[in-house]
């Protein structure tokens, strides 16, 4: 018998982070994210907490090849890269890539309108997203690094507190479900 999944934020019931989302955080920048089908069963997933947590702003969308008529004007694609000074200006919607680094090279190379987009970098930052393990230094969840360019682009961080604050305790709840 299948597990009980919660419809709203599609975890096992149990880990259910429906209860720790504040009330959405309103944008102007809208977020698309772009999900590699592998990553959508993830417990690990934030994609779907920040989609929940900036709702109607915010857009997941499954696959691997997506529509390049996605990219209207003032879009950017937050991705690394070299960190500009100064961020693009007039970005009204950002595409956010969601899978291992792997899956994002891929859907790179899957959508190669991507590459014409402007690009938004973040500056080197620490992860507070202690269930995952990075790489290198400055890899972020797609959760942390939304917020940052969101901060980044239209200021006012604080206003993302209560989402943060959402996040660091669904990390604390992981990582004590699994005795760290």
């Amino acid at each position: 018998m299948p597990r009980a999944v919660c419809p709203r934020c599609e975890r096992p019931a149990p880990t259910c982070l429906c209860a720790a989302l504040p009330a959405p955080v309103a944008v102007r920048t809208g977020l698309l994210i772009l999900q590699h089908p592998a990553e959508a069963g993830h417990a690990k997933n934030t994609a779907t907490f920040l989609t929940l947590g900036l709702s109607p702003a915010a857009q997941l969308l499954r696959g691997e090849a997506f529509d390049a008529a996605l990219a209207g004007p003032g879009t950017a694609l937050l991705y690394p890269g070299e960190v500009s000074a100064a961020p693009p200006t007039n970005v009204t919607r950002l595409i956010l890539l969601d899978g291992s680094w792997r899956q994002s090279r891929r859907l790179l190379a899957a959508n190669p309108w991507l590459a014409g987009l402007p690009r938004l970098a973040l500056p080197e930052q620490p992860s507070r997203y202690a269930l995952r393990r990075a790489h290198r230094p400055g890899q972020l969840s797609t959760l942390e690094a939304g917020l940052h360019a969101l901060a980044l682009l239209e200021g006012a961080p604080e206003r993302f507190a209560p989402l943060w604050a959402a996040f660091d305790e669904f990390v604390r709840t992981g990582l004590s479900r699994r005795g760290d």
